[in-house]
């Protein structure tokens, strides 16, 4: 451990939880373990992470949806994006210019 950080993750204030899982989803953990040359604590804390990730953005998507509707664009506002969108696809962007704009 060098300042804190063993195998690439940084070392913080953590709780051991125990909890039980059916069998099947034991083997598909031990599976993608085996896989990812890791732990089985790896796999759940990143699974974990990844669901609680999941969640936020969701959470962000869900008051971004409420905050449109209840202020909803203008007409300027939705004619403005609309001719930002068409300069951008027009405009040389190297590798970006194929995304979907």
């Amino acid at each position: 451990m060098v300042n804190g950080n063993m195998y690439g993750c940084v070392m913080g204030s953590s709780t051991q939880v125990a909890f039980q899982l059916d069998d099947a989803s034991l083997a598909s953990i031990d599976a993608i373990a085996a896989g990812e040359s890791c732990s089985r604590a790896e796999v759940l804390r990143t699974a974990v992470r990844e669901m609680l990730r999941r969640r936020r953005e969701e959470e962000i998507d869900r008051q971004l949806a409420a905050g449109y509707a209840a202020v909803p664009e203008t007409a300027e506002e939705l004619a403005f994006a609309e001719v930002s969108r068409k300069g951008l696809k027009a405009a040389d962007l190297g590798e970006w210019a194929d995304l979907d704009w």
